[in-house]
């Protein structure tokens, strides 16, 4: 299942380095000596090579000293430690039983025809070359006319050179006279035609086909000759076209005992465990049962193979998934057990400069230094267990190993292909496993199904019903490799960390409050959310140009300038001042950071009079100072948001009922194209909206405050905010973007996705592909004429806003119970007073307290959950972490366990006490030092 290069590899660096550096002069030595053989014998071979530059394989040394394959871009190795003896024993089971092809019957069933090989064959098609040594033992024990190798990667050929002895295969070659069609570069798409030439030259009726290593298109290949074995016009038609298959979920390790296909397997069926775990879904999972009782298997059947052990069997590539289930579950665990994978989401969290001096960041950086220290402790799983996602079930031995083994509180697992959760059903028994968790009030929760692309939504709401702290301290099993899963679960890595990154906190829900309390004072206009007052406004059929700030701004901007009296303008952030320097005035601007530092990136336009001109949008929260620089202020309520949770019902019991916005973080441009698409409008551009970049060191429209004056970076970007990953381009095959960008351009499109209203989106920046955006260069656009625009702008907000909503700010304000919330919190800190002498007291005081929080939702009059909930759900997953660390030391964790607390307790009360001392208090961040 799993293969990776750190299990093949000596723990001890200084053994592993002897290792490779006596493999090293062996690679060397053999390399020199295959491309000399190969210039005598067949000098194509090195010129095809000879300008191919690695791009996904390499070899290294194994424990066993012996040469093998990793794939550098996943670190998954094609062999076990012996590659050589592997080889041997591959050998030997092809010449007991090798599959071959035979021109008169067609193989219709699932198993490829076989038959034992004694000292002679005419001819042996391999597909695969691998390393290689499978040619020279072959060699060495037949004798044949003809061997034709399909290899289709020259990464792949690099290898075996470095680690055969090439010389050796071709001299024992030419003296049995076999003849060598080395079709290298070559997927075996051209069988029919190699076959149209090879057939004539055979006496016999047969062709052996020697399977080295499962890929997409040479299985097709395969299974369309074996298919066809007996039909020689279909068998050698040179216009027969293989495609790889794409099925989700299809994949199969590089290498395995079954890829030769001549492996006995029988179905296999449990009816007894079927039933029984069948009746425990119907009782406790009802939408599982439903989904599988009347599911049947696609591409994996359940068999028993030729060791005696159950396998999954993908009957159209006649392959096994495991080599011996039972072994590699039990070693799966094991090194699980000893090191497991844990985001530390937490540890990862940075404290930025200009928020440093906020409540809840000066007591996460009084807390780093300790969570640090007893980190570095033991990383073995312990006994409890407070979640763990398991991705992929397979056959589902190692599930029940872990159930057995330790006390999983919230146990999550994913397997989006059914196949193999409804072969699971007759081999482990479910229904004990659930039932146990029932009964130990343990969770257990299935996602199962889909491309995987909904494990980050379907979690979250999983998360959240018993905390959204433990994702903090989650671990992660991935248990078979698949390169679409693994998609899935790298992105959820990177959507959960910035869920945790910008998740709310004290600072925010309480600035949110008080700016909120602002702008329905300041009578700021929110859009309403039913549209029947102007669905049908003309300005909504207009093109909207989205204006952010990315490198490729700086292209497109002569065109902007050039039509700009054709479109409705919208700056997001930072791209104003990339604007304002080509003499470009939008018709509105978008903010969405709630703090202060957005107050200064505007003022380095310093032209209030350009800036009083245009009309801002944001959300409720935006900082005053930043909306009184506008002309006007339209508002949206930001979805989740405490401060939109504390004022919304009451406005909206007041009749009033604004538009909430679900997509509108983590960028300015998610805000913009949430915004717009709510309030109806049908045709969208994105323009500098790159969220990513091409060069790391040109990551914003140069025209902008991110660059000073001579062309250098205002700080340095790529230290601050990392170098970034590759993902798909909108123009390029691939960019470099961010985990917050990624997060992003996701949330973009779940935005244009749900949007029910007919629209078209365009994509003319330079960055990243997203998905439901048609990619248009900004030459190709066709755009209407002038219109009257300042006109359709005014109409528009006059019906689509509601102008003064003023009345609702000392309405709300007014019902908040101080006295309740002072009461509430003492009685919260009480908690923090109880002894906690032993870990079950540690556990069951973050537990009460999270409680006690969840309590006072419905209490609206009482801000203790609207303030503190996302600081709280930091600090308890900090403590559900340290918790977790107590296999190291019992007293260490303990001690460090009490001192976050303190941490904890005293930052409630400052924040307390802040608060009853300035409730409207506005966010005072400042970086005029930016820009001095």
């Amino acid at each position: 299942m799993l293969k990776y290069i750190n299990h093949q590899v000596c723990v001890d660096e200084d053994k592993q380095k002897a290792i490779e550096k006596s493999v090293s002069v062996e690679i060397q030595q053999r390399y020199k000596q295959n491309i000399s053989a190969f210039n005598h014998y067949i000098p194509t071979i090195p010129q095809l090579i000879a300008s191919h530059t690695s791009q996904r394989f390499s070899i290294f040394g194994t424990l066993a000293e012996q040469i093998n394959m990793v794939d550098f871009s996943t670190g998954r190795t094609w062999y076990g430690t012996t590659p050589k003896q592997e080889m041997r024993d591959e050998v030997r089971s092809f010449l007991a039983a090798a599959p071959y092809l035979d021109f008169h019957s067609n193989a219709l069933n699932d198993h490829w025809p076989t038959e034992p090989l004694q000292h002679q064959a005419e001819a042996i098609v391999m597909f695969g070359l691998g390393l290689g040594y499978q040619l020279e033992y072959l060699l060495e024990q037949l004798e044949l006319k003809y061997l034709v190798v399909y290899e289709p990667s020259l990464d792949v050929v690099q290898c075996s050179l470095q680690a055969v002895d090439w010389l050796r295969i071709l001299q024992v070659a030419e003296k049995n006279g076999t003849q060598l069609f080395l079709q290298f570069d070559n997927d075996g798409s051209t069988l029919p035609e190699d076959l149209a030439e090879l057939i004539p030259l055979l006496s016999g009726d047969k062709v052996y086909i020697y399977r080295h290593y499962f890929h997409p298109v040479m299985d097709e290949v395969m299974h369309f000759a074996f298919g066809h074995s007996a039909q020689p016009d279909h068998l050698t038609n040179k216009y027969q076209v293989f495609l790889p298959d794409t099925a989700l979920f299809n994949n199969l390790p590089e290498h395995n005992h079954s890829n030769l296909g001549n492996f006995a397997s029988s179905d296999y069926t449990n009816p007894s465990l079927l039933e029984k775990n069948l009746a425990a879904l119907e009782e406790y999972y009802p939408h599982v049962f439903k989904e599988i009782s009347s599911y049947k298997a696609i591409n994996w059947r359940l068999v028993k193979d030729d060791r005696d052990q159950t396998n999954l069997l993908h009957c159209r590539r006649n392959a096994l998934f495991y080599d011996d289930a039972k072994q590699e579950s039990e070693f799966l665990v094991d090194a699980f057990e000893k090191n497991p994978f844990r985001d530390d989401v937490i540890l990862g969290q940075k404290v930025t400069k200009k928020l440093s001096h906020y409540i809840h960041f000066t007591a996460v950086e009084k807390a780093q230094p300790v969570i640090r220290n007893i980190m570095t402790g033991s990383s073995a799983l312990p006994d409890d267990i407070e979640s763990m996602i398991i991705f992929g079930i397979g056959l589902g031995l190692h599930i029940e190993q872990l159930c057995d083994s330790h006390s999983i509180t919230n146990l999550y697992v994913c397997e989006p292909n059914l196949d193999f959760f409804l072969a699971s059903l007759h081999v482990i028994d479910w229904s004990d496993i659930i039932q146990k968790a029932d009964v130990s009030n343990r969770r257990i929760y299935f996602n199962l199904g889909g491309d995987g692309s909904n494990y980050f939504y379907d979690l979250m709401a999983q998360f959240y019903q018993v905390g959204a702290y433990s994702i903090a301290n989650t671990y992660l099993l991935s248990s078979y490799f698949d390169p679409d899963m693994q998609k899935s679960i790298s992105n959820l890595r990177s959507e959960l960390r910035v869920v945790l990154a910008l998740g709310e906190y004290y600072d925010h829900a309480r600035y949110g409050i008080s700016h909120t309390y602002n702008s329905l004072k300041q009578q700021h206009k929110f859009l309403k959310f039913h549209a029947d007052d102007y669905s049908r406004a003309s300005l909504l059929t207009k093109p909207v140009f989205i204006i952010g700030n990315g490198p490729s701004l700086d292209d497109a901007i002569e065109y902007i300038q050039l039509y700009r009296q054709q479109v409705v303008l919208i700056s997001c952030g930072t791209a104003l001042k990339s604007l304002h320097s080509r003499g470009i005035k939008p018709d509105f601007h978008a903010e969405i950071e709630q703090n202060k530092s957005t107050f200064y990136w505007i003022s380095q336009v310093n032209d209030p009079e350009y800036l009083k001109s245009i009309r801002l949008i944001s959300v409720n929260g935006i900082h005053p100072d930043t909306a009184a620089l506008f002309k006007d202020v339209l508002l949206c309520f930001k979805s989740g948001e405490s401060s939109t949770l504390l004022f919304q019902s009451t406005i909206e019991k007041g009749g009033y009922k604004i538009m909430p916005l679900s997509y509108a973080y983590p960028t300015v441009s998610n805000l913009v194209v949430n915004f717009v698409l709510q309030a109806g409008f049908r045709y969208l551009y994105l323009f500098g909206v790159d969220l990513g970049y091409a060069d790391l060191n040109y990551h914003h429209s140069k025209l902008s405050s991110y660059y000073k004056s001579d062309g250098t970076e205002l700080y340095n970007y790529k230290e601050t905010h990392g170098g970034g990953m590759p993902v798909k381009g909108n123009f390029l095959p691939y960019v470099f973007t961010k985990p917050e960008f990624d997060v992003s351009r996701k949330l973009i499109e779940q935005a244009i996705a749900k949007t029910s209203n007919k629209i078209e989106v365009y994509n003319c920046s330079n960055g990243v592909a997203i998905d439901g955006a048609v990619p248009l260069r900004y030459e190709s656009i066709l755009l209407g004429t002038d219109f009257v625009r300042d006109t359709e702008i005014e109409d528009f907000i006059a019906n689509a806003f509601f102008a003064d909503l003023s009345p609702f700010a000392d309405s709300v304000f007014s019902s908040i119970d101080t006295l309740s919330l002072s009461e509430s919190v003492f009685e919260w800190l009480a908690f923090f007073e109880q002894p906690i002498e032993s870990l079950e007291d540690a556990r069951r005081f973050v537990e009460e307290q999270w409680r006690f929080l969840r309590s006072k939702i419905p209490d609206r009059k009482n801000l203790i959950f609207y303030l503190f909930y996302g600081s709280a759900n930091y600090f308890s997953g900090v403590l559900t972490k340290i918790l977790a660390s107590a296999s190291s030391d019992e007293a260490e964790c303990l001690q460090a366990f009490k001192t976050i607390c303190t941490i904890w307790q005293e930052s409630i009360l400052q924040g307390h006490d802040s608060f009853l001392e300035q409730p409207l208090k506005f966010d005072d961040v400042d970086v005029s030092h930016y820009f001095q």
